[in-house]
């Protein structure tokens, strides 16, 4: 049964009858208008005193309440010790991630560039080469770089162009030629709060396939993770990887990514990485699926559209979560017919419908992560 914290209001009505009452146990000649009115009304003696305490009193439970949510590693809600549960626990907070890309330099063919070429965007983000590189005879070369700071602010498109901060006579141009990607910040406290709840619901087990999520999470942001046993054959393991946008949407790893994410649980056929050194461990990008949905509204109005776009992209997005209890990661997911319909009827404006597509519940392909697909209007 939950302890009910009283309001300060109650508090004082508490006291008040308790001290009028002992006022007239050891006064009873007194009058019990004059001691009512000394203890309740806001001129009285007695009652400005209650009035200064009852808050303080409430403010006491409240500073109770909130410590007991400190000490349960599922309630606590301060910084503070969400990261003593995590150090109890053996959690470590994931630290920012660098982002990692490469770039398209043009200059004077046959040129020798040496690595850690440091080079800068227009929004002051600075980059610099991995690896030495030579100018090609056609006057361009793509060479691997990486954001020299952690954090989502190194994720860069395609195609912007870059200065070198340094003056290079011999290069002409910088592009970003493959997207710089991964890069996060750090574990937010929530965040961190999860992965240690998760670390307790599922205790490490030497490479069963709960492991896998956790080691892939410890260098890289991933949206979700699904492990699929004998992947290859026996003994080895396919750990199926989707990764996060700056936005939270799905998105499929890079090769950079990939290849961090191998080397972290072990490279094949090596002693070294995470996982278990007879496990054959091999990183799988996911495969982006979009889910079509076609709908007949009623009423079919611009507004009640809109508000099934968006309750359709909420479902999406609850697939695999943890109230799912269907499907442990949305990668390979059943996609439900009656919780699509159960979305529509829940969005805003939306009286009926009649779901045409999908016409029967069915599931993903082991790689395929659901994302939002095209939504057909069907006139009624």
């Amino acid at each position: 049964m939950p302890w009910i914290i009283p309001r300060a209001k109650s508090i004082f009505e508490r006291i008040a009858s308790a001290l009028e009452g002992n006022i007239l146990v050891l006064r009873p000649d007194a009058d019990p208008r004059k001691v009512s009115l000394a203890v309740r009304s806001k001129s009285g003696v007695f009652s400005q005193i209650l009035r200064a305490v009852a808050p303080e009193i409430r403010e006491v439970h409240d500073h109770q309440a909130w410590w007991a949510r400190q000490y349960m590693p599922d309630s606590a809600d301060d910084e503070t010790y969400i990261r003593r549960h995590s150090s109890v626990w053996g959690v470590d907070g994931r630290p920012a991630i660098l982002a990692v890309g490469s770039v398209l330099i043009e200059g004077v063919p046959t040129t020798a560039l040496p690595s850690g070429i440091a080079l800068s965007a227009g929004n002051g983000q600075l980059y610099e080469t991995t690896a030495a590189a030579t100018i090609g005879p056609g006057g361009t070369i793509v060479v691997s770089a990486v954001a020299t700071t952690a954090g989502l602010a190194g994720n860069l498109e395609a195609g912007i162009r870059l200065s070198t901060v340094v003056a290079y006579p011999e290069i002409t141009k910088v592009t970003v030629s493959t997207a710089f990607a991964g890069g996060a910040d750090e574990l937010t406290p929530d965040e961190l709060k999860a992965a240690y709840l998760e670390r307790i619901r599922n205790p490490p087990h030497g490479g069963a396939a709960g492991d896998y999520p956790v080691w892939v999470k410890e260098v890289a942001d991933a949206l979700a993770v699904k492990v699929i046993p004998e992947w290859i054959g026996r003994g080895s393991v396919g750990v199926v990887v989707v990764m996060k946008d700056e936005d939270g949407a799905a998105r499929v790893p890079t090769e950079d990514e990939i290849e961090t994410m191998q080397t972290h649980l072990g490279p094949q056929s090596s002693a070294t990485g995470v996982r278990p050194v007879t496990a054959k461990a091999i990183v799988i990008p996911a495969e982006l699926e979009a889910v079509p949905l076609s709908v007949r509204l009623r009423p079919d109005t611009a507004a009640t559209r809109l508000a099934v776009t968006e309750a359709f992209t909420r479902y999406i997005a609850t697939i695999g979560d943890d109230d799912d209890s269907q499907n442990d990661s949305p990668i390979g997911a059943l996609i439900e017919y009656s919780r699509i319909s159960e979305a529509i009827s829940a969005a805003s404006g939306e009286y009926a419908h009649d779901l045409v597509v999908p016409a029967a519940s069915y599931t993903l392909a082991s790689t395929h992560q659901p994302v939002p697909g095209v939504i057909t209007w069907v006139p009624a």
